[in-house]
């Protein structure tokens, strides 16, 4: 067969004498031979035409720098001329050939990659440097070629090498440059909406995010939004906020379709972080615009009607916001008003201007339509994200928010999922990709606003978007018909060449073509629909059983299948084919799938009659114990996270044989699986969140199991490990590191909680009765003070430095305090260490649990020996510590009724978690074998520590040393009575009956119920009436973040009653 020839233009660029004219003449022609035929794109391609643009752009790119320094140094004019020079003609011209190649998808972009096209390219981003047509068709060209690099549904190491070369200096600083720029013209606006989709398209990694930070490009599109709030304000006669000159020296607005897009871009760099969604909301040019007055959300809004309760009620929806709209309005009930002194009094600091940039995003999206509503929605998620985080410890997100949001949000996004789902699930044929991406986006903004608020999941749910997701998902499981027909190609000796040259990364060799957007589209659904459904089921049976009458369990069984080679999907290698990718039941599902696909089953698997029915009958466990093996460690950590739910003692899945569907000895079939070798290989992960969660899972594991298999699971894990992993890693840096906060403890307290495996705030690094750190003005102590200096400098660029004011002194102080808790390493690890103690504490509690109808005195035995008992008992008394400069006296006996409601000041080292998961590890030991009770008695240090809890703030605590005293005081029968009294006497010569008679006056009614009992024990042993006491003794289990059932207990729910 015959070649076909190259056309004449390309060997008249290949031409190195050419001149410039015939260069541009040449590269005009090409540029229309390509366009729109992708034959001619690989004929062109494979002739070398990459090479050459590769050499034109760096060749023109020198010269034009060259006449650049030149005119700098007076051999030229300084203005610019309107007629472009030739060398710049011939970069436009050759960056739209680029950008068109481009267009070809996937099997273009590689070439064009491996030709080394994108540093010329990017040399051409500085406006300072380059005329405004080469700025706005290099912007083009780089839009196009990350978006046809590929889908992020699989690994895209394409997509990820173009977004590194953007993403650095010198060459990123274009972006700020394009940005800070004044005049209005038509190209700088053009210009602006470019790289605001620029950055849209290409910024998925927090290391890129940061660099757009560090350089202003967040503060300079902050003000560029700012200045499009403003306007839009004005149009409403509302009055802007109290630094006139510093909106009078804001950029011009931005078009309609431009705000639109820098509203993405900051949503895209602010996504994953509470300090660069503050940064956003504090930058100088935000709190500016944003009006103080207190009645401006109010107007912004539709009035609601008040809630039937007399303790909540819409004027409630947002904190330290004012009062009714209008006077003489007597049927508008105002949406944000609230007892406002009450917060001002209470908090000393001023949040109102956050809320209503909430208003104002809630008013927008609702004016808007389609994809701009969803783009609007996705950045005030964001917030909604931020203000649930609670990063400071304030008060920014309530259950009447949240009312306000269900009213407002929730139907809006409700809508567009029905409608589109609606024309996707009707019809039959290929389907509509631009309808397909709506979809995906609306349903994604929903599972992450319903993610937070059972108030929110209700009103999803009573919208009866459920039933429409889950045909949804069943829908994309349909088979998708093929595009197009194949094109057919020549099997020549060239492209047999070529083919077996593809993965050597050669200009003159097209890449894969990648996934079909068609089947790419459908996963994307099927993805967004499970992480919808997953926020749905987060809390309520009833959604869950809703879920499950609407036949969706067989789709989540089928969306937990991954590819028969999944190493192929996860390396960086050119072994996974993309073409090759379907969207069948049996046909596997990518990471992002898998990873929702595991969500679903997390928040379905926390209802035990869910568990009895629909999801072991569909087999679902199979899967995910297949899952634990998977390549990607994001999918091991999901898969782990189920895995908690699913060993639950009361969970039947740990009693499903995975080779029939009888059922057998209860954890036989996961060590037969190799689950139990897995998570204790796991356990031992560099990954502080696989150790906790493996530990996690292994805690629930052995969670009433025959004494054998808990030796073998902590064999498995290693003694020496357990060990270390109950004193902690960190203990010495994080003694260090709290010496520096408290040095430097500022007049402001600002709380550090974190969510504890119960879902409640916690202060993981202090006692609940301190602030955990405070943030001073003083800018040595922290190390983005050139960040700020970067926020300041940037906002000077667009407005006259004179009338711009660098961010107040308190909006500096929230910011370092928020970076302080997310990106401070020794914080961080402490965190983490402190976790990971408190999961192996309550792993020890399980192990020496009594089984039903047996002792646990041989697994006490067991573990004090492994130890050793003095090592053992040290380690608890460790945990119990006191803060050395707290005072250590216990409080003091009175009379006074209110002396129950007053708590100790003692301050300690470890959180109350680890405080509670160490006192119920000693509960156990004292519901062993007298002579494990005269065991625990005899550590005088342990027991001097024990006493000053019974006065601890957190009401769990307390009731934890009830038990123990219950416990120590029980007698087993009639020889155990004397050793009963003298443990009796013992504790009472300690000072532990006057401690449980105060208990008796406690607030909450569980200790002062604990407390009747201890007293009661105390008599009867003391006095030698009778055995035993009220209510047995103590024995539960850890579970879930709370106590699963033991002797004398009940089956008690923590975080419902999984994970």
């Amino acid at each position: 067969m015959t070649r076909e020839a190259s056309p004449p233009a390309l060997e008249e660029l290949s031409n190195l004498s050419a001149t410039p004219t015939s260069q541009v003449t040449a590269l005009k022609q090409l540029k229309n031979f390509i366009v729109g035929h992708d034959q001619r794109k690989e004929l062109v391609v494979r002739r070398g035409i990459v090479p050459q643009l590769a050499r034109v752009l760096q060749a023109n790119a020198k010269s034009a720098g060259k006449r650049k320094s030149h005119q700098m140094n007076g051999g030229a004019a300084a203005a610019v001329s309107e007629e472009q020079s030739c060398e710049d003609e011939i970069r436009i011209q050759a960056t739209l050939i680029v950008g068109s190649l481009a267009q070809g998808g996937p099997a273009f972009v590689a070439p064009l990659l491996a030709g080394q096209l994108l540093s010329p390219l990017l040399h051409a981003f500085s406006p300072r440097e380059s005329p405004p047509k080469l700025v706005i068709a290099t912007l083009r060209a780089l839009i196009t070629l990350c978006e046809s690099s590929g889908d992020d549904l699989f690994l895209n190491p394409t997509k990820a090498k173009i977004a590194d070369e953007i993403y650095k200096r010198p060459e990123g600083d274009g972006l700020s440059e394009i940005l800070s720029q004044r005049p209005s013209s038509w190209n700088t606006q053009e210009q602006i909406g470019l790289v605001a989709t620029l950055i849209a398209k290409s910024c998925r990694d927090d290391q890129h995010r940061n660099f757009l930070v560090k350089s202003g490009v967040l503060d300079l599109l902050s003000a560029r939004l700012a200045s499009y709030i403003a306007r839009n304000l004005r149009d409403r006669g509302e009055v802007l906020g109290s630094d006139a000159s510093a909106v009078a020296g804001l950029p011009s607005p931005p078009s309609d379709a431009i705000a639109i897009g820098i509203i993405q871009a900051i949503s895209s760099i602010i996504k994953g972080s509470s300090y660069r969604t503050a940064r956003f909301i504090y930058s100088p040019a935000i709190v500016a615009v944003i009006p103080k007055q207190l009645t401006v959300a109010e107007r912004l809004l539709p009035a609601v009607a008040p809630a039937h309760n007399k303790e909540s009620n819409f004027s409630k929806a947002f904190p330290a916001l004012g009062s009714l709209s209008a006077s003489g309005d007597a049927t508008r009930v105002s949406s944000f008003a609230e007892t406002h002194v009450q917060k001002k009094s209470r908090s000393g600091t001023d949040w109102e201007y956050e809320h209503v940039l909430f208003a104002w995003l809630m008013f927008t999206a609702r004016r808007e339509q389609a994809k701009n509503r969803l783009i609007i929605i996705e950045l005030f998620t964001l917030l909604v994200d931020f203000a649930e985080a609670n990063p400071l410890g304030h008060d920014l997100a309530n259950d009447t928010q949240h009312r306000l949001f269900a009213l407002l949000i929730v139907p809006m996004l409700v809508k567009m999922v029905e409608e589109n789902a609606d024309q996707l699930t009707k019809s039959t044929g290929q389907p509509d990709l631009q309808r397909s991406e709506l979809l995906q986006m609306a349903l994604k903004q929903l599972a992450a606003l319903l993610e937070h608020s059972s108030i929110l999941q209700k009103a999803a749910s009573d919208a009866n978007v459920t039933k429409k997701i889950c045909q949804l998902l069943k829908k994309t499981f349909d088979v998708v018909p093929p595009s197009a027909q194949k094109r057919w190609v020549p099997a020549t000796a060239e492209t047999d060449e070529q083919a077996q040259a593809s993965s050597s990364g050669r200009p003159d060799v097209l890449g894969k073509r990648g996934v079909a957007p068609e089947i790419a589209g459908v996963l994307k659904i099927r993805e967004a629909a499970l992480l919808a459904l997953a926020a749905i089921a987060h809390k309520e049976d009833a959604h869950r059983k809703a879920i499950i009458e609407s036949g969706a369990v067989a789709c989540l069984a089928d969306s937990l299948i991954m590819y028969e080679h999944p190493e192929d999907e996860t390396s960086s290698s050119d072994e996974f084919d993309g073409e090759k990718v379907s969207n069948g039941a049996k046909d596997g599902n990518p990471v992002p799938v898998l990873i929702a696909a595991c969500h679903t089953a997390r928040a379905m698997s926390r209802s035990v009659s869910v568990l009895r029915t629909s999801m072991m009958d569909y087999g679902i466990a199979k899967p995910i114990y297949g899952l634990l093996k998977h390549p990607s460690h994001d999918v091991q950590l999901a898969t782990t996270d189920v895995l908690i739910n699913l060993l639950l003692q009361f969970c039947p899945m740990r009693e499903v044989s995975l080779s029939s569907i009888s059922i057998t000895d209860k954890v036989q079939d996961l060590i037969e699986a190799g689950v139990l070798k897995k998570l204790c290989e796991n356990a031992h992960s560099a990954d502080s969140r696989m150790r906790m969660l493996s530990i996690w899972a292994l805690k629930h594991l052995v969670l009433q199991v025959e004494n054998e298999l808990k030796v073998q699971c902590m064999e498995e894990l290693g003694t020496g490990f357990l060990i270390q992993i109950v004193i902690g890693e960190t203990r010495d840096t994080y003694t260090a590191s709290r010496a520096h906060l408290h040095a430097s403890r500022p007049e402001t307290p600002i709380g550090m909680g974190t969510p504890n495996a119960a879902g409640e705030q916690v202060d993981l690094l202090n006692a609940v009765d301190e602030p955990a750190m405070d943030v001073e003005n003083d800018s040595a102590t922290f190390e983005d003070d050139d960040e700020d200096d970067v926020m300041a400098d940037s906002i000077g660029l667009l407005g006259k430095r004179g009338h711009q004011n660098s961010l107040t002194a308190i909006h500096r102080a929230r910011l370092r305090a928020i970076k302080e808790v997310e990106t401070n390493a020794v914080l961080r690890a402490q965190k983490e260490d402190l976790r990971i103690q408190e999961q192996a504490l309550e792993f020890i509690r399980n192990l020496i649990m009594a089984d039903a109808g047996s002792s646990a005195d041989d697994m006490i035995d067991h573990v004090l020996q492994t130890f050793s008992p003095d090592r053992f008992f040290e380690i608890l008394a460790t945990k119990l510590q006191p803060r050395p400069t707290a005072s250590h006296n216990t409080a003091k006996t009175t009379s006074d009724d209110h002396h129950a409601h007053q708590h100790s000041s003692t301050a300690y080292l470890s959180p109350p978690e680890i405080l509670l998961a160490a006192t119920f590890v000693i509960v156990h030991i004292a519901n062993g074998s007298p002579s494990h009770r005269r065991l625990v008695i005899s550590q005088a240090c342990l027991m001097t520590r024990l006493l000053p809890l019974f006065s601890h703030p957190d009401r769990r605590v307390r009731v934890a040393c009830c038990w123990i005293i219950n416990n120590l005081t029980f007698g087993d029968d009639e020889e155990d009575r004397p050793a009963a009294r003298q443990r009796a006497l013992e504790l009472r010569n300690m000072g532990f009956e006057e401690a449980v008679r105060r208990a008796g006056k406690d607030q909450d009614l569980d200790v002062r119920e604990r407390s009747r009992t201890g007293l009661d024990q105390f008599r009867r042993a003391v006095e030698g009436v009778g055995l035993g006491g009220v209510g047995g003794r103590e024995g539960e289990g850890a579970s879930g973040g709370g106590w699963g059932g033991g002797v004398g207990g009940s089956m008690g729910i923590g975080r419902e009653w999984g994970r």
